[in-house]
């Protein structure tokens, strides 16, 4: 199965507190998650500035972002 990539920054505790209920998701779905950092990438800073967190498909497919339903990823993980 791919993986998601979940964007973040520094000083976020909405992206701690996400990233803290998606990672036993993605575990017991086997799914990898490929944690990034937007502050150490202006593209990526440009682009999700005052979005983060956010959760993507490799292909840039967002599966959630800002406050984020565990249950919306749990689902989108099962279903991809």
């Amino acid at each position: 199965m791919t993986g998601i990539r979940f964007l973040t920054r520094q000083g976020c505790p909405l992206c701690d507190e996400a990233l803290a209920e998606v990672r036993p998701i993605a575990a017991e779905a086997g799914v990898p998650i490929d944690i990034i950092d937007i502050d150490l990438d202006l593209a990526l800073l440009e682009i999700y500035n005052e979005r983060v967190p956010v959760i993507e498909w490799p292909d840039g497919s967002v599966i959630a972002e800002g406050i984020i339903a565990p249950q919306a990823v749990e689902s989108a993980l099962q279903n991809r």
